[in-house]
């Protein structure tokens, strides 16, 4: 499912969650004026920002490559609960002023919203420990509570009937805010973004996202590194660290190992020490990461990573390095078997990632692909020619033969 697809509807659940959480509270009633109001609302936002912030913060866990999903949630209950009072007395103290200067009630709400919404950016940034993190969600955040506050004021009139105190008025409401603020938390981020990694292997960390926004990342399968691979059991508990150097020639990503250089491959490489450029592909233990960044093409590289199509009667060599193989009984990589054509497929190489051009009809891990159709390839795809299937598989250059 799409990342800020899924991260928007876990914002309604966390605004779902904050609505039970704060209903407890209301059922107390009798804070009507003054401070005790002010003291009400404080307390009231907390307990809704609350779990707001610690859904989205498990989301960001799940989504992208910090550790396991409850990673970091208890250093961040207390800040919640903080900023969630201090959002919600300014918010208050905000609101009163605006009506004593005759402010457009609805936008004077809004403009409360969108603190909350800033506070739960400014924490999910902290648990990053980044600022640059930290200011992307405050004004995503903001930006969401604002426009989420104007759709909550369009739901006031709802109601269950004449003892109704508008209590469905403030689940769809805080729902919808929730939504607003996990939407453009996501949005934002994905917006200002400037270099992130890819899990690109296929298991657990297949198409998780982990955005660069600070100095230094440290990677390992321990939870202390900021890319934590803890299922991946062949990855060094400290791998090594990302740092973002300024140079002659502007910023640029650096690979520094921390451990032996057989543990770290960059490009089928093992490395030390590197620079990165967009496209590059680094392997720690079984996990492979996609090194991206905005604005910039990989470089016409071929791959170079050695892989072989495994059939029942055949197994056979993709020569590495290559930028474009043809699979067939007359192609680059020769394949045997019934109804196979002589120029079946191609395998071309495209911002470091492969790709599957279907000259014929195929079928790839049993689905349908016609021909015409670019699809992109991974180890451990099942690729069926005519009627013969072949499987591919990462090997060793040395211990492979074409038979």
């Amino acid at each position: 499912m799409n990342r800020t697809l899924l991260t928007t509807l876990l914002g309604a659940l966390g605004g779902f969650l904050g609505f039970v959480l704060s209903e407890m509270l209301r059922g107390g009633g009798g804070h009507e004026t003054g401070l005790s109001l002010l003291w009400f609302t404080a307390q009231w936002t907390a307990l809704l920002m609350l779990p707001l912030t610690l859904v989205l913060a498990a989301a960001d866990n799940v989504l992208g490559l910090r550790g396991q999903w409850w990673r970091g949630l208890a250093r961040i209950f207390i800040p919640a609960l903080l900023l969630g009072l201090f959002s919600g007395a300014f918010a208050q103290a905000f609101y009163s002023l605006g009506l004593a200067l005759d402010a457009p009630p609805r936008l004077t709400r809004a403009t409360g919203w969108a603190l909350l919404g800033a506070g739960v950016g400014l924490v999910l940034g902290l648990l990053d420990r980044s600022w640059a993190n930290a200011w992307r969600g405050m004004l995503g955040g903001a930006v969401g509570g604002f426009f989420g506050g104007l759709v909550f004021d369009s739901f006031t009139g709802l109601s269950l009937g004449e003892s109704d105190s508008g209590v469905l008025a403030r689940l769809v409401g805080l729902t919808i805010l929730g939504a607003a603020i996990g939407f453009m938390l996501r949005l934002s981020q994905e917006l200002f973004k400037t270099g992130w990694l890819m899990g690109t292997t296929t298991g657990k960390y297949e198409g998780k996202q982990y955005i660069l926004n600070k100095p230094a990342v440290s990677i390992g399968r321990s939870d202390g590194n900021d890319i934590s691979l803890y299922h991946d059991q062949a990855t060094p508990m400290q791998a090594g660290t990302l740092r973002r150097v300024t140079g002659s020639g502007g910023q640029a990503w650096h690979w520094q190992g921390s451990g032996d250089t057989g543990s770290v491959l960059i490009n089928g490489r093992p490395v030390q020490e590197a620079q990165l450029h967009h496209g590059d592909r680094l392997r720690l233990g079984s996990t492979e990461l996609l090194f991206q960044e905005k604005g910039k093409a990989a470089p016409n590289a071929p791959f170079t990573q050695a892989l072989t199509l495994h059939g029942n009667q055949q197994v056979a060599l993709l020569p590495a390095p290559f930028k474009h193989l043809t699979l067939g009984t007359a192609g680059d990589v020769r394949l045997a078997g019934a109804d196979i054509m002589p120029r079946h497929a191609e395998i071309d190489v495209k911002d470091g990632v492969l790709m599957l051009h279907a000259l014929a009809p195929l079928r790839l891990n049993d689905q349908p692909v016609v021909a015409g159709t670019r699809v992109p390839l991974r180890p451990g795809d099942l690729l069926t020619l005519g009627q013969t299937d072949f499987a591919l598989l990462r090997a060793e250059l040395e211990s492979v033969r074409e038979v």
